[in-house]
């Protein structure tokens, strides 16, 4: 760390000086607003450099601090060697820890004569100036002709109202941590700075990151920022911003997105919401509490957050709630919507029960904010409706079991993703045929239900009256891709149906599914053999005059060793004597 000598040389030069942790002298710091001729490192001691005006702040800094006492001071301009792009990124990452550790701070407010006008000073909103508020011991503010306004402490009322960082914060009776991430991004929303990337780099110190500066990455900086606040920490209040621009997905792409998040504070109205949040290129991997609203695969996702509001002196408290939707019907892949606003949920109608927790993706980060936005994705339902939903009561009560199965029959995926979305649905009931939803399904061909089905953990191997399961079902209805899914599941290709001894391999062979034959074939279906009521793969094959499954089933050698009671010959045997 370099400070600068409050006292000139013999020769009328500034003296900067090298100092490493551990023997930092005490020494004094100044928070400033930078002009259009702020001296560098390497010009402090030119002749050029006593023709800028920061040349004269210099000089005045130094002097009130050496009245004060102070042999050294720091000041950004001048003790940091900005042409070293390895020293800027240092200095910036031990910035917060530089005012921190500094005896005092000099807020220079150089647009202010008296105290009534700090709240209208440029020094209030500048990016930068945040931390430099917050972090120091002590700090004493000066107007225009470097005279005290006054101290943080007895300037703290007025400069809370105007940041809206609380008093507590601002006089350090409160420590930083007990602020949610929402708010301490907040108090950023109104701020500017002259680079992009400085939005995100000027808050590292107050969330205790530490990440590479890269100047040209844009609005990059700030998802980069929030991805390692995610990495140690669990707060959800990150998502907890509202903005019309949602290219960053789950994560806000500007401190502005949560200029309404002041007052939103940690809360967790679950149990089970233990591991951390995860980044990958998919999105952002949390655990959540989800219910649908609608059956387009809308929902609301309960934030472990809650904002605090007073009405009337009477303070009600509404959980955090933000809109998402599920893109494959799956709850494996969600997008977040209708992100200019989140939804208030009063504790009075809040039942968490209505929520289940699971692990869910969101896309976001980097990846998404690099993706072409995509108008396709923006749902169906305007924003101006969402107030058709906003009293949605989501049932917490008994809910019919024959309702999934309902849905099902009737081809509704809307509907059968939402009851999915319920801790409380029976995703085994059965009806008087013995069908599961998912045996429906896949007899059905409903690929998609049948993937929300399997992606909720339904029974794979459960089985009709006629002990026909999901896989022989979808094989005898010709339907490949639900086939392909089961298969990939691990569904078993052997079991036989109660009545007619069928296999799949049967059933598909009897209909002339070749491709279905050929899935099940690769699968080890070709040791199957002949039953007692002469119903196999070949026989049906043939019989039912589908040569090119008789071709497939020869070329694989399928050898039945189970012999008719009438013939003393393998089927196969029989089948090449007629040919």
């Amino acid at each position: 760390m370099r400070l600068l000598n409050t006292c000139l040389s013999d020769t009328g030069d500034f003296l900067i000086q090298e100092f490493f942790d551990y023997e930092l002298p005490p020494y004094a710091i100044l928070s400033h607003t930078w002009g259009e001729e702020e001296v560098t490192y390497q010009e402090i001691n030119t002749v050029s450099a006593k023709e800028k005006s920061g040349y004269k702040k210099i000089i005045q800094c130094c002097s009130v601090a050496r009245t004060d006492g102070y042999k050294y001071v720091w000041i950004d301009t001048c003790c940091i060697d900005k042409t070293s792009s390895a020293e800027l990124s240092e200095a910036i990452n031990s910035m917060y820890r530089w005012y921190q550790t500094s005896e005092l701070c000099y807020a220079i407010l150089a647009d202010v004569q008296s105290e009534d006008e700090i709240d209208k000073s440029r020094w209030l909103t500048r990016g930068w100036t945040l931390q430099e508020l917050i972090t120091p011991s002590k700090m004493v503010f000066l107007n225009e002709r470097w005279e005290p306004l006054g101290d943080r402490a007895t300037l703290r009322d007025r400069l809370s109202k105007y940041t809206g960082i609380p008093a507590g914060i601002l006089s350090g009776d409160e420590d930083l941590e007990t602020s949610s991430v929402a708010q301490r991004m907040s108090w950023a929303a109104k701020r500017q700075t002259r680079r992009v990337e400085d939005r995100a780099y000027s808050l590292m110190g107050i969330f205790n990151i530490n990440m590479p500066l890269i100047y040209g990455e844009g609005e990059n900086a700030f998802i980069r920022l929030q991805e390692e606040i995610m990495r140690i920490s669990d707060d959800q209040s990150l998502f907890a911003w509202a903005s019309s621009d949602d290219r960053g997905g789950l994560i806000a792409t500007a401190p502005a997105a949560f200029a309404h998040s002041q007052n939103i504070v940690r809360f967790n109205p679950f149990s089970s919401l233990d591991s951390p949040f995860t980044v990958d290129s998919r999105g952002v991997h949390l655990d959540i509490g989800f219910a649908g609203i609608l059956g387009d695969g809308l929902g609301l996702a309960i934030l472990n957050c809650k904002e605090r509001t007073c009405t009337q002196g009477t303070q009600q408290d509404k959980v955090i709630a933000i809109y998402l939707k599920d893109l494959d019907f799956t709850m494996s892949q969600f997008k977040r919507v209708h992100s200019g606003s989140f939804r208030h949920i009063d504790f009075e109608t809040f039942r968490p029960v209505q929520y289940p927790v699971r692990r869910i993706c969101v896309r976001g980060g980097r990846t998404m904010l690099m993706r072409k936005r995509i108008a396709a994705i923006q749902d169906d339902i305007s924003p101006e409706n969402i107030h058709l939903y906003d009293e949605v009561k989501l049932p917490t009560h008994y809910i019919d079991p024959a309702a999934l199965l309902v849905a099902t029959e009737a081809g509704n995926q809307g509907g059968v993703w939402l009851l999915l979305t319920r801790s409380n649905i029976g995703i085994e009931a059965k009806n008087l045929n013995g069908q599961t939803p998912l045996s429906l399904a896949a007899e059905n061909g409903q690929e998609g239900i049948v993937q929300m089905l399997l992606e909720r953990g339904a029974l794979i191997e459960t089985m009709n009256s006629r002990s026909q399961t999901p896989l022989s079902l979808a094989a005898e209805n010709g339907h490949e891709d639900i086939v392909h899914m089961l298969l990939e599941r691990g569904a078993a290709i052997k079991t036989k149906d109660q009545w007619d001894y069928e296999t799949p391999l049967a059933l598909a062979a009897a209909k002339g599914y070749g491709g279905i034959a050929q899935k099940l074939l690769e699968r080890g279906a070709e040791d199957e053999y002949d039953n007692e009521r002469l119903h196999k793969p070949l026989w049906n094959a043939r019989q039912y005059g589908h040569e090119d499954i008789v071709k497939m089933l020869t070329e694989r050698r399928v050898t039945f060793r189970r012999k008719h009671r009438n013939f003393r010959r393998t089927s196969l045997y029989d089948f090449s004597e007629r040919t």
